[in-house]
């Protein structure tokens, strides 16, 4: 019974090496097929473009929604887009089109004008964070006088209420210039500290991806194994044949 299974193993391989070719013709058709197959699958386009915005410190919902973003700010994208935001800083952007031109286009139309939208967010919170400041420098000139005129009228004067009454509103005068100095100063410090949007590297624009290479290797690997089944059945045919003849 041993003996006999040898034999039969040897019978397949010996005539799995007569038939070798076929290990070849097989896979290098299978290979074929599936490197051709692999451009029927559908595709965005022929190019993709790729950016990043930063968005400094602007953090407005309705300008880091990217819902929101493609809808006031997308409509004119002709292919496959889509919008994300990794982090509430950054807004990464990727389309497809069939040209580089045209891709590259669109998306520095699109960077151009979220960008904007963001300097407008930004500039709205500049200017009015830098009036306050101002307002605050103009109560502490308003202050700093107010406090001389204290101080000049508790020299002249002689009678102890009044003194204690200046006394009292220059101790409150100068409260108020110490918080308004701590003020300004923090409020200026947060306009220095206020980022400022801008367009986070060159925007990249190259060919899609194609599944060529991977198909092709499947479709070898794939042949291969039809190649083994092929011939295993056709060895399994020529030995049932032979069967029935003895």
């Amino acid at each position: 019974m041993s003996e006999n299974k040898s034999f039969r193993l040897y019978d397949s391989l010996e005539f799995f090496w007569r038939k070798k070719i076929w290990f070849i013709i097989i896979p290098v058709i299978a290979a074929l097929i599936g490197y051709g197959a692999s451009f029927l699958v559908p595709s965005n386009g022929k190019y993709v473009g790729k950016s990043t915005v930063f968005t400094g410190s602007v953090k407005l919902e309705a300008l880091t929604n990217p819902d929101h973003i493609m809808t006031q700010y997308g409509k004119h994208f002709t292919g496959k887009t889509e919008v994300f935001v990794p982090t509430r800083s950054y807004i990464k952007t990727e389309t497809y089109g069939d040209t580089e031109e045209q891709v590259k286009n669109e998306l520095n139309q699109f960077n151009e004008q979220l960008l904007a939208g963001l300097m407008n967010q930004h500039d709205k919170v500049i200017g009015g964070t830098e009036k306050y400041a101002s307002i605050q420098a103009e109560r502490i000139e308003t202050l700093k006088t107010t406090i001389e005129d204290y101080k000049k009228l508790l020299i002249e004067s002689d009678n102890v209420t009044v003194i204690n009454n200046f006394t009292t509103l220059l101790s409150a005068a100068e409260m108020d210039l110490t918080n308004a100095l701590a003020t300004e100063q923090r409020v200026r410090n947060d306009v220095i500290a206020y980022e400022k949007p801008s367009i986070a590297g060159e925007t990249r624009v190259g060919q899609t991806e194609t599944y060529g290479t991977q198909g092709a290797i499947a479709g070898f690997i794939l042949g291969i194994l039809l190649a083994i089944l092929s011939l295993s059945m056709w060895k399994y045919l020529i030995d049932a044949r032979n069967y029935r003849k003895a």
